[in-house]
């Protein structure tokens, strides 16, 4: 179905550049019948004048915005099939969801801040349809990544492959979006690497860089994964809210909207903005408070557990039950079994 969709896009794409060029060469009969142009080329004074007519004609506008539109479609499906392949019908079902409720959100919200302008419209559009897409391709990654990661038979390849999709997110938008593709790059690259570790394992040239990773894996380097994942996704995740609450704070002021509660209850877009804002500092709150009592509980399990000694790790040479790796360090609990305090935790 995506070949399909892609082959409709191509042939799209093509009429609507033939539209387009017929288009233009009309527009230039005319101007050249205006004396505007000469009959090979356009002189250097009336350049301006020949162009802004070219662009003043309500059919060679539409007829270019649509030509720009089915390239961004085409470019779409090009890199959909790149990264993803075909798609599962619950990963369409979610990214119809998704591209329903960004249309909903953004066109309740936008009326109320944008200046009735046709250049300040085009403009917000052009910059959320690319954001849009680029919101699709990176929850399209997430949920491509979590189905692998729930496939035993996951190869390296294929999991670069989709997590490619992150970082092509992350070169095309290091602002907006940035800190909500770092968090799931983070938490996707260790299993990556773990996957890729697995797969080394059974190669006889990778033999000796196995073992020094999994070396590392049994160690205290590898058992700082969990720490690290938590510590920086809590760090991106304010970033990202905090980034969000400071835009809408920006919308707010540039507009002139003033604080007052009176007008936040009677007005509309005041309205809307204090539901915003109202929002963010709960999921802020929320979130802080959740990272705090997680620590806290955390804390309650090191302290709680005694950790095996050296001795015990010989004697029991083994590897931790909940992931089926090697132990270099690890908590007894009171039935004298040993595990990862990561795995502990999770």
């Amino acid at each position: 179905m995506g070949v399909s969709y892609l082959a409709i896009s191509a042939v799209s794409t093509a009429l609507s550049f033939v539209g387009l060029q017929y288009q233009a060469e009309f527009s230039l009969d005319k101007l050249r019948a205006n004396g505007l142009i000469g009959e090979d080329s356009v002189n250097l004074e009336n350049a301006n004048d020949a162009l802004g007519l070219l662009l003043g004609s309500y059919a060679t506008t539409a007829l270019l915005a649509n030509f720009l539109f089915n390239v961004f479609i085409l470019l779409n499906l090009c890199l959909k099939s790149i990264f993803f392949a075909d798609l599962y019908p619950s990963e369409t079902r979610k990214l119809v969801e998704r591209l329903v409720n960004y249309v909903i959100y953004k066109g309740t919200f936008l009326p109320l801040v944008i200046p009735p302008t046709v250049f300040q419209v085009g403009l917000w559009l052009i910059w959320l349809t690319i954001m849009c897409s680029l919101k699709m391709f990176q929850a399209l990654a997430r949920d491509r990544l979590e189905r692998l990661n729930a496939s035993p038979s996951a190869q390296p390849w294929t999991y670069f492959r989709v997590y490619s999709a992150l970082l092509f997110v992350l070169s095309v938008d290091l602002f907006c979006i940035a800190f909500e593709t770092l968090q799931a790059m983070l938490v996707h690259g260790f299993q990556l690497l773990d996957i890729w570790l697995h797969h080394s394992a059974g190669d006889s040239a990778n033999c000796q860089r196995f073992k020094f990773f999994d070396t590392l894996r049994a160690g205290s380097l590898w058992e700082w994964k969990g720490t690290l994942t938590r510590n920086l996704g809590f760090a991106l995740d304010m970033a990202t809210l905090l980034m969000a609450l400071g835009h809408y704070v920006h919308i707010w002021w540039l507009h002139g909207v003033s604080f007052h509660l009176v007008d936040a209850v009677l007005v509309p877009k005041y309205k809307v903005m204090h539901g915003l804002l109202q929002a963010l500092l709960s999921a802020i709150i929320k979130r802080v408070k959740g990272f705090t009592k997680l620590r806290m509980a955390l804390g309650a399990l090191h302290a709680a557990l005694p950790d095996a000694t050296s001795e015990e790790l010989r004697a029991y040479d083994d590897e931790c039950a909940i992931c089926r790796e090697p132990m270099a360090k690890a908590k007894r609990l009171h039935c004298s079994h040993l595990f990862h305090l990561p795995c502990l935790r999770s």
